[in-house]
């Protein structure tokens, strides 16, 4: 027969058992957290980084139709820097007002011409008359 203490030796090691298992499960799940949590948090970094990348692209700023950079890149950076000083001054700044309407303008284009069908030419008939290759 076991004694009492026994027992009670038994039952403590198997609660922690369970309870190292627990710990351990608990661990895993906030390891899965943070990795999910992380992905998001670099997923929106990433579609930031995009969109201004896409915006420098429509103002012609990254590369130029030979595919070469359109403008030095100390050169960006500064005229991107003297931005960044002026929108400290906040939206209420008249330099704010004119860079969003122009910005709001040229999105708005872009966007009606990216909803609106594109156009179809009507099919030409084929020339009916033969080519001078034809005639002898």
């Amino acid at each position: 027969m076991v004694s009492k203490a026994e027992r009670l030796q038994q039952q403590y090691e198997i609660n922690k058992a369970r309870a190292d298992a627990a710990k351990a499960a608990l661990a895993e799940l906030r390891r899965i957290q943070n990795q999910k949590a992380k992905k998001e948090a670099r997923k929106k970094r990433n579609h930031a980084l995009f969109e201004s990348a896409g915006l420098m692209i429509l103002a012609d700023l990254v590369v130029s139709e030979s595919g070469l950079p359109a403008v030095d890149r100390g050169a960006l950076l500064g005229g991107l820097m003297a931005v960044a000083k002026t929108l400290e001054h906040g939206p209420e700044s008249t330099r704010f007002q004119e860079w969003k309407s122009a910005g709001d303008a040229l999105l708005a284009e872009r966007e009606a011409a990216r909803q609106s069908p594109p156009a179809k030419n009507p099919a030409t008939a084929p020339d009916q008359t033969p080519s001078e290759s034809f005639i002898t």
